[in-house]
């Protein structure tokens, strides 16, 4: 009987490395290339991933994978789990709009792991990492908005899939073992958006993602050694789509499987925040550009967004670097001030800065009638600024930076790439990461583990 899991399994067989365009592996390499920068400065800058690194590191185990800045190898799924964490700990991953989730964060560093674990080479790595990309797409596409008015952290119910899909890839897993291992990853499948709404709960957001790592990989490790999962865990009587969704778009499962890859479909971040704080970040700066005014001079600033901004990026007064990530008032200010919103700039110093602060609370936030109308086609943001003469500047953007239909040019993504890597390893090492990724079909893995 043919089943989601089973047109998932001959996809995940039949696709390899020669398979993919030009195209496809120059956007993967890119991503790789933006994750691990977003990663190391995700460790550095960060608490949560610095908790995580220090406890595996702690425990040890089998050499099998690297972990960042460990400078040793340990066990796969440890390794996974502590990269996951660094790589979401910033909140400056890449992300897919219609699927709701973050899929460089679960995908890449299982992927990575996953290689090491098998001494599979990169050309293999890199089709690992678009078959996790579509697998984990697609099934996020499929089952919002509901999933997410529900209150799920899309990224974690759907990355074990993702995860999965990549390592049995990678590993060469035959088609039985494949459809073992995403009934085991979707058993695992687990994760809430509650911590986008609390302050301490922002701090440990990243475990979800994390938590999907380790579930997708390690079903695949069990299925190799024999283990099975439910062979009906998308559609049967208790499986996934009814647990998840009251809607589910069932098509976006498998339409154009192998021909449409949805890793040409992401954003990239500029900024290290909630992207739903993005496009009223880039509409604050196009207005204050109009504006002759310097900040003293802001009376008020009126930013009008889609109820899931309101809802998931509105915390109105953030006191920890965590939660200003996901304030647009506070993202607001912070950029307006600092001209930037990037890695180094959601610190404990500027969340205790008098002026971000006084800003921030400057800021109304509402719902635009517009742009609820236009969600989640458009994800965008009017901002209007007001001086203390009743003067009003004023701009909108309908999508931010990054997004497919607003790319961000190469110069924006290898300067991210810069920025985020050099807060941890020094500028030689960065310049020899960036080309090792970009030519990382050529190279083998320990090119770029060697120095991450």
């Amino acid at each position: 009987m043919e089943t989601i899991s089973s047109i998932y399994a001959d996809f995940l067989v039949r696709t390899r490395f020669d398979d993919l365009s030009a195209e496809v592996v120059q956007q993967t390499k890119k991503l790789i290339l933006d994750l691990i920068g977003v990663s190391l400065a995700g460790y550095k800058s960060m608490a949560f991933p610095k908790i995580v690194v220090d406890y595996v590191l702690e425990i040890g185990g089998k050499p099998e994978a690297t972990v960042i800045q460990g400078k040793k190898k340990i066990p796969a799924v440890h390794a996974a789990f502590a990269n996951a964490s660094c790589a979401h700990a910033l909140d400056m991953d890449d992300g897919h709009r219609f699927a709701a989730s973050h899929p460089g964060t679960v995908i890449i560093p299982t992927a990575i792991a996953a290689a090491e674990l098998t001494g599979s080479d990169t050309k293999s790595l890199i089709a690992g990492v678009v078959v996790g990309y579509d697998v984990m797409i697609r099934i996020g596409k499929a089952i919002n908005p509901s999933s997410l008015n529900r209150g799920f952290h899309i990224t974690g119910i759907t990355g074990t899939f993702g995860a999965a899909a990549a390592a049995a890839n990678i590993m060469g897993l035959n088609r039985e073992k494949i459809i073992a291992a995403l009934g085991t990853a979707g058993l695992q499948s687990a994760g809430l958006i509650r911590t986008n709404h609390e302050e301490e709960g922002s701090m440990v957001k990243p475990i979800t993602p994390a938590k999907a790592a380790v579930a997708g990989l390690l079903s695949c490790i069990l299925a190799q050694k024999g283990a099975h999962g439910p062979l009906q865990i998308f559609e049967g009587e208790d499986g996934y789509l009814q647990a998840f969704a009251d809607e589910v778009k069932v098509d976006i499962l498998t339409q154009n499987l192998g021909v449409d890859y949805e890793i040409q479909n992401v954003y990239l971040k500029l900024y290290a925040a909630c992207r739903h704080a993005h496009a009223p970040i880039d509409a604050a700066f196009e207005a204050f550009r109009r504006s002759d005014l310097n900040i003293t001079e802001i009376d008020k600033i009126i930013v009008e967004t889609y109820p899931a901004a309101v809802r998931l990026a509105g915390i109105p007064h953030a006191t920890t670097p965590s939660a200003g990530r996901f304030s647009i008032p506070f993202s607001v200010a912070l950029a307006l001030v600092k001209k930037d919103a990037g890695a180094d700039k959601y610190s404990d110093e500027n969340i205790q800065d008098g002026s971000i602060q006084a800003l921030s609370q400057k800021v109304e936030l509402s719902i635009g009638n517009k742009w609820e109308k236009l969600y989640p086609n458009k994800r965008g943001a009017t901002v209007k600024i007001c001086d203390y003469k009743n003067r009003i500047w004023s701009a909108e953007v309908e999508l931010a930076k990054g997004e497919p239909e607003n790319p961000a040019s190469w110069d924006e993504i290898y300067n991210k790439f810069h920025a985020n890597a050099t807060l941890l390893i020094s500028e030689k090492d960065t310049r020899k990461l960036g080309e090792a990724i970009m030519n990382l079909e050529n190279l083998s893995l320990d090119a770029m583990t060697d120095i991450i």
